[in-house]
This record gives C-alpha cells, sequence and structure tokens, in this order.
C-alpha cells in the first residue's frame, strides 16, 4: 500500500514549514508576547491554589510561618501611622515591627494607606505570591534575552529559569519567594553597562555624572526594595553588588608587565568614582532597614541554629523527599537542612547543567561562552563567601559528614545573624542555571532545537509530584472558612469582654492553629496579646512574658482579661473555680464575662510526660524553672517543684497497686539530688552531666491523691576529681604560705546556685508489676 504523496512525512513537514514561513510576522509576535503573559500564570497555578489571590481568604494563613506573618499586618493597619513601623499588640506592651514578624514592610507600607476601604479580613500574601511569580519569569527573561539567540529561546530560557523547585518550596516563608531580586542582582551585574566617568566640571558634570549613573541608579533601587523585603535576600544581593563593585573598582588600576617586572598605576578619579557611587546603594539599603524595623530596641540579632540549618553539599541534586522528584531517590537530611538548605535543581535542570558542561568541552560553538563566563570573574570571591557561610561549620554528603567542628566563641553570635545560612546559595544556584543556559545558547541551533524543550518537558515530569504538594498546602484557600480549632461564636464576644489576651504557656508553638485564629480576633478588635512569635526574640518581651507565667503559678492573672491555655495546664487551686472550657479549650473568661459555659474536663494524660518546649510537661512546673529547651527544662536552683494532676493520667495497666517514677534528667556537675512525692521523700539521685536514667517507687498513697507533687532538692554537691585533688593539696602544702592559702581556696570555692540545677528531660510512671510486653514473633 503507497501513502498518497499529501500524508506522507516529508511532504507534511514542508507543507508544515510552508504554511509557518507565511505567517505574518505580526501574528508570531502577538503569539510570543501572549506566551510571555501566560507562562508565568500558568507556573503559578501549577504551584498555588489560585483562590490565594483572593484577599479575603485567610483561613488558609492560619498556620505555620504564614500566621505570624499576616497576624504582623494585621496589626500594624491598626494602629495609628505615629508608630511608624510599630505594633504594639502582638507581644504586648513592648510589642513589634513590621521586619521582627516577617510581614513584608514592601507591601505592607504599599497597603496600609488604603486601610479604611480595605476589608475587615484582608491579606496580601496570595497577592504577593502572583507578583513574584510575574516578576521572577519578567526578570528571568530579562537577565536571558541579550545572550539567547532568538526570542524564543528566550522564553525557554526564562521558563527554565523559573521552574526551579526551590522557588515554590519557600511558599511557607512568603517574602523569600522574592528569589526575582537575585535576578534582578544578576541582571544589572552581566547586562548593565559600567557607568563612565563623564568629562568637565560644574553643574555640567554633576548633571552628567547622574546621567552616566544608570547601574548605580539601578543598584539603589535594589538594593532599597530587597531591604524592605527580608534581610537575607538583602545579604544576598550584597554579594552580587560587591562583585560589581570589585569590577568596577579594579577598572581603576592597570597592570604593566614591561621589562619582566610588574607595575601597577592607578586611575585615582575612577576609583574615587567608584567608591562615591556605592555609597547611594548602600545608603538605601540602611534606610530600607530602618522603616522595615530592623533596629528595634531590645532585638536580639540573632537566634541558634547556625550549622543546623545548613546548606547539603548534595543539596543540588538530591529531592530530600521521595514526592518531589519522580526521577531521582531522594536522601533524608537533618531537619534544618531539608528545608533551609533545600536546593534541587530538578532532573531536567541537571540535564542541562551536564550537557552544558559536556557542550563546553567538546564543542567549539560553545566555547563562545567564554567571554560570559570570564566576566563573572568579579563574583568569585563574594560567591565562595557564601557559599563557605552557607555550608557552615557542618558539611554534609548524603549523610557523611564532610566536615564538622565548634566554632570559636567570637564568632557564635555573629554566626547567629545568619543562622539559616542554607539558603546563602540562591545566587550561586541561578548563576548556574543561567550560565548553563548561555553555554547551550552558544551552541550549534538544532542543539538547541532538540535540548531546550526536552529539558523543560523532563524537568515539569519530574517535579509534577513537587507541584501538587506545593498546591495541596495552599488548598484550603479554597474555602472562606477562617476559623477551625475555635468555630464558636462566642470567641467574638469573649474578646470583645476583654481588654486584652494572655495565653499560657507564652509559647505559641505549643498550638500555633490555636494561637492564629485567637489572635487574629484579637487584633482584628485592637486587643492586645501577651505574646508572639518574632523572627528575632525581643528580650524585653521575653522577661515581660516570663513574669506573667511566674505570676500565674502564684495564682496572679490580670481580671479583665482572657486567659487562654494553649494546652490543658494544672492551675494553682484558687484559680479553678473560674475554669472554664469553649471548643476543648481551657480559659478563665474576663470578670465581665456573662457567657455560660461549661468547666473544663481533662483529656487524658499520658503516663510519660516530657519538658521539652513544645511538650505538656512544661504546664506543670512551678516558677523555679527557666525556659525549656528542646528536650528539656532546667532548674534554676537547687530547688523545684512540679505538679503532675495522677487522677487524670491514662496507665497502661488498668488500676495499677503501687507505682514506679523513672525519671531521665542530668545536672550540669555532679550532684547528689533529693526527691519529696508529697512530702515524702522517696529516695536520691546522683546526677551529672551525661543524662540517666533512675526509678524511684512511689508511696501507695500516691495512687489516693489528686496530684503528685514532687519535689526536687539538691542538698550538696558531691565531690568531683578535681575538688578531691585540690582538698589533697590543701592538706599537702598546710602551713606552706602562698601555696597552702590559693590550694585551700581552690578547695573552698562557693557553688552558684544556678550551677545546682537539674535538667529534667521525661518522667514516667510505670506499674512494676505490670508483665513484660510479648517479644516479636520471628519471621
Amino acid at each position: 500500500m503507497t501513502l498518497p504523496n499529501w500524508l506522507r512525512p516529508g511532504q507534511l513537514y514542508a507543507k508544515l514549514m510552508q504554511a509557518l514561513g507565511q505567517t505574518p510576522p505580526a501574528v508570531w509576535t502577538g503569539l510570543h508576547r501572549s506566551l510571555c503573559v501566560i507562562a508565568p500564570l500558568l507556573l503559578f497555578a501549577a504551584f498555588f491554589d489560585v483562590n490565594v489571590v483572593n484577599p479575603t481568604r485567610i483561613g488558609w494563613l492560619m498556620e505555620h510561618d504564614w500566621g505570624q506573618h499576616v497576624l504582623g499586618w494585621n496589626a500594624w493597619r491598626r494602629m495609628p501611622w505615629s508608630t511608624f513601623n510599630h505594633e504594639t499588640l502582638l507581644g504586648a506592651p513592648v510589642g513589634n515591627t513590621i521586619f521582627s514578624t516577617d510581614s513584608n514592610p514592601l507591601f505592607a507600607f504599599i497597603f496600609k494607606p488604603f486601610r479604611q476601604w480595605l476589608p475587615d479580613n484582608f491579606q496580601y500574601i496570595g497577592l504577593w505570591f502572583l507578583f513574584c511569580v510575574v516578576m521572577h519569569f519578567t526578570f528571568a527573561y530579562k537577565l536571558i534575552r541579550p545572550h539567547a539567540p532568538g526570542r524564543w529561546t528566550a522564553l525557554g530560557g526564562a521558563i527554565a529559569l523559573s521552574a526551579l523547585p526551590m522557588l515554590y518550596y519557600r511558599m511557607r516563608h512568603d517574602t523569600l519567594v522574592a528569589q526575582w531580586l537575585i535576578l534582578w542582582g544578576l541582571h544589572l551585574f552581566i547586562n548593565v553597562k559600567d557607568d563612565t566617568l563623564p568629562e568637565g566640571s560644574g553643574w555640567r558634570f554633576l548633571v552628567s555624572w547622574f546621567r552616566n549613573g544608570q547601574k548605580m541608579l539601578g543598584w539603589s533601587a535594589l538594593l532599597f526594595v530587597t531591604g524592605m523585603v527580608h534581610p537575607y535576600l538583602l545579604f544576598m544581593i550584597a554579594a552580587i553588588f560587591g562583585g560589581d563593585c570589585i569590577k568596577r573598582f579594579f577598572s581603576g588600576v592597570r597592570a604593566d608587565f614591561s621589562e619582566r617586572k610588574l607595575k601597577l598605576s592607578a586611575d585615582w578619579k575612577t576609583l574615587l568614582d567608584a567608591v562615591i557611587r556605592a555609597i547611594p546603594p548602600l545608603a538605601l539599603a540602611v534606610l530600607a532597614l530602618y522603616i522595615g524595623g530592623s533596629f528595634n530596641k531590645g532585638m536580639s540579632p540573632g537566634a541558634g541554629g547556625y550549622g543546623y540549618y545548613s546548606f547539603p553539599l548534595d543539596g543540588w541534586f538530591n529531592p530530600v523527599m521521595p514526592e518531589f522528584s519522580t526521577i531521582l531517590k531522594a536522601w533524608p537530611l537533618d531537619g534544618g537542612q531539608s528545608f533551609e538548605g533545600y536546593q534541587y535543581l530538578g532532573f531536567g535542570l541537571i540535564v542541562l547543567v551536564i550537557a552544558a558542561i559536556v557542550l563546553y568541552i567538546t564543542t567549539p560553538e560553545a566555547k563562545a561562552a567564554r567571554g560570559f563566563i570570564a566576566a563573572l570573574r568579579p563574583l568569585t570571591i563574594p560567591f565562595l563567601l557564601l557559599l563557605l557561610i552557607a555550608t557552615s561549620n557542618h558539611a554534609q554528603f548524603y549523610g557523611y559528614d564532610i566536615w564538622k567542628f565548634r566554632l570559636p566563641d567570637e564568632l557564635r553570635n555573629p554566626a547567629a545573624i545568619l543562622r539559616a545560612s542554607g539558603r546563602l546559595t540562591w545566587p550561586i544556584t541561578y548563576l548556574l542555571v543561567a550560565t548553563a543556559l548561555v553555554v547551550l545558547f552558544k551552541s550549534r541551533p538544532k542543539t538547541i532545537a532538540v535540548l531546550l524543550p526536552l529539558v523543560l518537558v523532563v524537568q515539569a515530569y519530574d517535579i509534577s509530584g513537587m507541584s501538587k504538594a506545593m498546591r495541596q498546602a495552599t488548598s484550603l484557600a479554597a474555602s472562606d472558612q477562617i476559623f477551625y480549632e475555635t468555630p464558636s461564636p462566642e470567641w467574638d464576644q469573649l474578646v470583645k469582654d476583654a481588654k486584652g489576651i494572655d495565653f499560657y504557656p507564652a509559647n505559641v508553638h505549643m498550638n500555633d492553629k490555636l494561637f492564629y485564629e485567637l489572635t487574629w480576633r484579637a487584633t482584628s478588635q485592637v486587643k492586645p496579646v501577651n505574646t508572639m512569635y518574632a523572627a528575632r526574640e525581643n528580650l524585653i518581651q521575653i522577661a515581660n512574658q516570663e513574669a506573667g507565667m511566674d505570676a500565674f503559678k502564684r495564682g496572679e492573672v490580670k481580671s479583665d482579661h482572657l486567659f487562654v491555655f494553649l494546652k490543658q495546664c494544672d492551675a494553682p487551686q484558687e484559680l479553678w473555680s473560674r475554669l472554664r472550657m469553649l471548643d476543648g479549650v481551657w480559659i478563665i473568661p474576663p470578670k465581665d464575662s456573662h457567657i455560660d459555659l461549661p468547666k473544663p474536663e481533662w483529656s487524658p494524660l499520658r503516663s510519660e510526660v516530657r519538658f521539652g518546649w513544645l511538650d505538656q510537661g512544661t504546664c506543670l512546673l512551678d516558677e523555679n524553672w527557666s525556659r525549656p529547651e528542646y528536650d528539656g527544662v532546667w532548674s534554676e536552683g537547687p530547688a523545684a517543684n512540679l505538679r503532675i494532676p495522677i487522677k487524670h493520667v491514662q496507665f497502661d495497666t488498668p488500676r495499677p497497686k503501687e507505682l514506679d517514677m523513672t525519671m531521665k534528667a542530668k545536672s550540669r556537675q555532679p550532684v547528689l539530688v533529693s526527691v519529696f512525692v508529697n512530702g515524702v521523700k522517696v529516695g536520691e539521685v546522683n546526677l551529672t552531666n551525661r543524662t540517666t536514667l533512675n526509678t524511684l517507687p512511689l508511696p501507695a498513697s500516691a495512687l489516693r491523691s489528686e496530684n503528685l507533687r514532687i519535689r526536687f532538692l539538691v542538698e550538696e554537691p558531691a565531690k568531683d576529681e578535681d575538688e578531691i585533688i585540690a582538698t589533697k593539696a590543701a592538706e599537702k602544702y598546710s602551713g606552706r604560705g602562698a601555696a597552702f592559702k590559693a590550694a585551700k581556696a581552690a578547695a573552698a570555692i562557693p557553688v552558684d546556685a544556678r550551677a545546682l540545677g537539674i535538667k529534667l528531660i521525661d518522667i514516667k510512671l510505670v506499674d512494676p508489676n505490670a508483665p513484660a510486653p510479648a517479644a516479636p514473633l520471628a519471621g
């Protein structure tokens, strides 16, 4: 059977090419422009539920860091302009700046002038996401277009630069989706012509100086806008700007290799011009930080975590989570690295980078990219510094430690400023992809025509699971419901009746969704709350919170405030008559509230009580304990107490006849600890700086009590080896002048009360007579 001519592939291709060739240029131009508009919108729809752009949808934001950001905006919009960048509703009475709640000062200052016309429930985070994706595509196109052989390849390159998974994975921290600022910085460095020093003098020189300063104006705008968005992004942009300053500065230095000697000469006018042109961008960056509130009194400049939130050396090709790549196998990382250090390229872009390297080595056409690569040399030192800071003192490759060392004490506080250091390699990642695209664009047209579409298709296929997961993360935006933990309308009346809301414990993360929902109501009614999750803690506010929690433990609460338990917590006996429950949440209503609410009921308590910063056990401690740490809590002296409502404990054995208490704890130095239960001494334990598990039998009367009142008393420090040596030295040199006095003083050093504290990690109540659990069956 013979196909007719018009059905033969060769004829079809020829007719297609003929038809395309006859298409008017205006049609192609219109199609290209339409795709440039549609492409970022399709990217947005691929990774976000499109309902997020509805500014009245609030419920989807009441979790994770989004709640912090939207609450900061909702509180600040209610404040008068006289407070400038500060609000006093969150973490009252100290309050927070827009930066300390990561509430995007750029958009906050844009929308606040219209606050009287905005809906009462209004958020701009969804609009910000759309804005960022559109701007990202725009600057990706501007960056790559001058190096692309045509507008269609530039379109493909812009899509590739806009399809990096790390861009969309940062949606949990919305201001960091502004990675288009990095592309803007690379565009200024690579594509914008350096400013020139004009001739002449007087006012004409000044006019010409500014007219020839397009790059300086570009950097000024970029650093100001970035400073109004996020300090971490500003640090990255400063590295690119630093590379541009290096390039500009060394353009005024000339090297002469004549007569076999290196002679350096300087054009002082050019050098001075480079320094002067660097001042406006830096000044505007500092101004933006001031406007956003980065220099607030009492704000801690850093936070713990440097080295934990680092960049893994396998970050570019490790998807981290199984659903984040259809092709490559994920390797689990430390919790901090898996988020802050996440920079998986996607298999399509990995193919692009590898292909670019092969093409550059093997084909003469691709070597035409040498000029582009050589122009990037001034970025070498700034980007190397970014990489070293991002990798930190703990570098890993697929779970193996490459290096790990303790930072010198002098560097610990400065390093804490950039604790989420894994982010800092973003400019390197974008430059890597952009350079690979330029190398490809210098190759043969047929290579580009095959490889670029292949890269985009493979990339879309590989990260399709990640795209679905990100859409799911914003799926609540499809509903107009706001309150899920606190749906009862009585909450609005309770907030209205109160002069403020006090949360206990003052730790947002114990139940962030509950906190966010009630605080949204409070800030909407301009009512202060006693705590807030801030990007950088305010030490003055922390002291206020701790004083408030200690007052509660003494039975003292503000009678005109609504008191809300973030977890069911034991309360002093004098407050039990005022306790009520709404939607399963324990509260103490304000005195003027007359809403009829039931008394609280304990949900079953676990027989194992933990004392980490998110654990319910921290509710059971008295005021003699410090702020909880990740895995436990330190007592602040030689005596501390806790109370376990044993009546509500759900034991593994129903109705045990006797109990043992196992206690996991340690101390700063060897100490002897006496343990009392309901006033009866049940035993002693020796603790050291190594965590140990200690078992103490409880009296039979403990099971008949409402509560277990447990008291820890450090009666005396146990002598360690150093003390014994010092004591023997004192005896040896008895009566021998200065040596004797020094040894005796060393043996009699008084012990600081704080040094006698113990760290309580875990307490478990167990039935000693319970049968041992059956061993698992073999096979």
